[in-house]
């Protein structure tokens, strides 16, 4: 994810600075899941391999239980209305990117039943899920650019200090389980696994930023 900082205007305050640091910690965090996802089904190929489907089951439930149910409901609830109450041309890219949050759930859906499939020994189980993880990393991927590239450095000049104080507190109510200060040990079992198997370029956003601290 971008790693440049938007210059924050005295209007929108440190909450500004502290929600956009928060937001990104959290597209940190889901880039670093799906990207070992990949890497486990990759390694799922090799010849004699056996899928961990323990492992890929813990970071699906991860992607269902943080980001669907935590974070995109925290820019769909408080984020995006702030940016339809300002005025300034954010209307639309709130609307693009509200229709893109519903596009998750059928994605998530269709990882869930490809690793059931795989889970059942079904025929081109593999392949699948493979197509699944995929596409539905590449999907947001991209999403979490647009709102970092286009919705942040827009918010930043159309949001003022009460905008970003409410943002910042909706951001700051939950800490990520997996890459929050406090680690249960099933999440830091999983942390050390996605450690190991997230590519090097993901790997250094773990060690920036996402696993040090709460989100």
């Amino acid at each position: 994810m971008s790693e440049r900082n938007e210059p924050v205007s005295p209007a929108a305050g440190a909450a500004a600075e502290s929600a956009i640091r928060r937001i990104k910690l959290e597209h940190k965090a889901l880039a670093c899941v799906l990207g070992a996802m990949q890497a486990l089904v990759a390694r799922s190929r090799d010849p004699g391999a056996t899928p961990d489907i323990g492992l890929l089951e813990a970071m699906l439930r991860y992607v269902e239980n943080v980001p669907d149910r935590l974070h995109h409901p925290r820019e769909d609830q408080v984020l995006f209305p702030a940016m339809r109450r300002s005025p300034g041309a954010g209307r639309d890219l709130v609307g693009e990117l509200e229709r893109e949050h519903a596009r998750g759930a059928p994605m998530l859906a269709e990882l869930r039943r490809a690793l059931g499939a795989l889970r059942g020994k079904e025929a081109n189980a593999l392949n699948q899920l493979a197509t699944a993880v995929d596409e539905f990393a590449e999907f947001y991927w991209w999403h979490m650019r647009k709102e970092e590239q286009q919705l942040l450095p827009l918010a930043l000049r159309q949001l003022d200090a009460e905008d970003w104080q409410r943002v910042d507190s909706a951001f700051g109510d939950n800490a990520d389980p997996l890459f929050g200060a406090e680690l249960t040990e099933e999440y830091r079992q999983l942390y050390q696994r996605i450690a190991e198997l997230a590519p090097r370029s993901l790997r250094a956003l773990l060690e920036s930023g996402a696993g040090t601290g709460g989100v």
